[in-house]
């Protein structure tokens, strides 16, 4: 739909910038609170790093893989209609594996199968014990990596922590910092005492289960936009800029030059396409936010034959510490976790080469990199033929990293000066898919309880 200079300067507008998830949802609260918004998308696709290539066969997502949702967030699935698309994830995925001493072990889950189990050392059994009982401390700036050494230790955080991030993030948890990735280990230590003292207190926090849907994650972006009245494709926002209380949105779309304007400006895109759109009105945001890293990714699906292979995979998937050595930063076992992925004679690996800490082999060619996640399948799971198909999609900047560069955009962000500028997206404040949600759906609420918006 597109809007008047006249029509847009009569009307107190809401401008959100950027169709992902955050922008979507954002745009689908301020239209059932009756905020006039107008969300404007450059490319000619909506869902950003939410992508699903489905063939008659096959359902591949080629970003986020699920989303893990709390009551909230199933409750925004049935607002927007969604919830009758869901699929569960498999019992058998709550449990994750870990490569160690050559093989994928399963990570105890409670601490009785801890003390169980010989995934950890005795040494490390106690070191975990004695957490209950480890003085606290507050650390500024301190990294996961020495968050976790200091309440437990290092083979914690090399077995633990670092697949983990390095899953999550596509990080290392030698430079991510504790408040930002995980705060809620913080306040843990600061209210308890013990992190682990304070999870027995929380009882563990609310229940989350992890979801995908059934033509594939893509579902979840184009619901929400069929829903939105004022979405505009293929707009390009060339300049921005502030004065007497209203932004100016200078964009171009189909070769048409256009112009918002509006009192609430939402920036939602990566920060890398956030800061050339900032240099004008808030230039020390727009520099800190070119800083921030974005690591590549390549997401590698192999499917196999349940014939060929002979292979049970039981499990969320495997994941490699950096210690071991190995080729990916780890699969998850897809065929395993959801159903109707690929045929049930079939089996699908989604796997994350690249990151941070393997910048290396993400720039490999196509070639070595099926070739070697083959050979590694083979030695490690046991398959004996090589995979029917594998595609790789790579992501040049994958995912917002939580480090020093990043705390450096929130500092600046606080010392703004100027009213209605927003941020709304997977780099401020929450990468996952439900924060991204979660966060847009407060943002809508703040903005409807200014006054400036009813004028």
């Amino acid at each position: 739909m597109y809007f008047s200079m006249q029509e847009l300067t009569r009307i107190y507008m809401v401008a959100i910038i950027g169709a992902g998830i955050s922008g979507l949802t954002l745009a689908f609260h301020l239209q059932e609170r009756n905020i006039p918004y107008i969300l404007l998308e450059e490319q000619n696709r909506i869902g950003g790093y939410i992508k699903t290539e489905v063939t008659e066969e096959y359902t591949l997502d080629v970003g986020p893989n699920s989303i893990l949702a709390d009551d909230e967030v199933r409750d925004f699935f049935k607002t927007v209609g969604i919830d009758n698309e869901l699929v569960e994830a498999n019992p058998v995925s709550k449990d994750r594996y870990i490569f160690r001493a050559g093989s994928y072990q399963v990570l105890p889950d409670s601490p009785p199968k801890l003390l169980k189990s010989n995934f950890f050392s005795f040494k490390t059994k106690l070191s975990i014990i004695g957490e209950f009982f480890r003085r606290s401390e507050k650390i500024e700036e301190e990294t996961l990596a020495h968050f976790i050494t200091r309440r437990f230790n290092k083979e914690v955080s090399d077995y633990v922590l670092n697949p983990f991030v390095a899953g999550i993030y596509a990080g290392n948890p030698e430079k991510l910092l504790v408040k930002l990735t995980f705060p809620f280990l913080q306040e843990l230590e600061n209210n308890n005492g013990s992190v682990l003292k304070g999870m027995v207190k929380s009882g563990g926090g609310s229940r989350r289960t992890s979801y995908n849907f059934k033509k594939g994650m893509a579902t979840l972006p184009a619901t929400i936009a069929q829903h939105l009245k004022n979405l505009q494709l293929n707009t390009k926002v060339e300049q921005v800029q502030y004065e007497n209380n209203h932004y100016t949105i200078s964009a171009f779309s189909n070769g048409q030059p256009l112009t918002y304007t509006c009192t609430h400006l939402v920036v939602a895109t990566p920060a890398y396409a956030a800061a050339p759109l900032l240099e004008v009105i808030a230039p020390e945001v727009a520099r800190t936010l070119k800083q921030v890293e974005y690591p590549p990714m390549a997401l590698v699906h192999s499917i196999y034959s349940k014939e060929q292979t002979n292979v049970q995979l039981n499990g969320f998937g495997g994941l490699n510490p950096k210690v071991e050595n190995k080729f990916a930063a780890g699969s998850i076992w897809t065929s395993s976790v959801f159903a109707r992925r690929v045929p049930e004679d079939k089996i699908l690996l989604t796997s994350f080469v690249g990151g941070s800490q393997y910048y290396e082999h993400y720039h490999k060619d196509d070639n070595y990199i099926r070739n070697t996640l083959s050979q590694e399948f083979q030695k490690d799971l046991g398959f004996q033929a090589p995979p029917v198909l594998q595609r790789i999609h790579r992501w040049e900047k994958a995912i917002p990293q939580y480090d020093l560069k990043l705390q450096a955009v929130y500092s600046a962000i606080e010392k703004l000066q100027i009213k209605g500028l927003h941020f709304c997206a997977g780099w401020y404040k929450g990468i996952s898919l439900s924060d991204c949600i979660k966060n847009a759906k407060k943002l809508a609420k703040n903005i409807s309880d200014t006054k400036d918006i009813h004028s």
